[in-house]
């Protein structure tokens, strides 16, 4: 009995501190300045697109971390934790590069010389 106890303790715990952690990162994207803001949006669509076209390329820490933006917009504008207009201006600049990245006719390893700090 006590097992499962601590196990849900654990979980609840773990849920609310991601949970904190989704909204911390939310908020930091939504007063970062809209250029940056951008630029980090189009780099996720690229390496999304990137992904798709070549999926023998493996993304980097880096690559990761960028590739949580799109998910990161969605989620601030489903839940109403950030100003719509700025996710919204964001979402259509990762769907553009992300559209570009997927029709683009350059091969993998140019696409990935392109970018490498994004690729292992």
């Amino acid at each position: 009995m006590s097992r499962i106890l601590v196990t849900v303790i654990a979980g609840i715990c773990f849920t609310i501190s991601t949970a904190s952690a989704l909204e911390k990162n939310i908020n930091y994207l939504a007063r970062m300045a809209d250029g940056k803001l951008h630029r980090a949006a189009e780099i996720s669509g690229n390496i999304y697109g990137l992904l798709k076209r070549c999926p023998a390329l493996r993304p980097s820490e880096f690559g990761k971390a960028v590739m949580a933006v799109p998910l990161l917009l969605n989620e601030g504008l489903d839940k109403h934790l950030a100003p719509p207009a700025k996710f919204e201006r964001a979402i259509r600049v990762y769907n553009r590069a992300y559209r570009k990245a997927v029709l683009s006719k350059v091969s993998c390893q140019a696409g990935k010389a392109k970018d490498p700090d994004s690729y292992q």
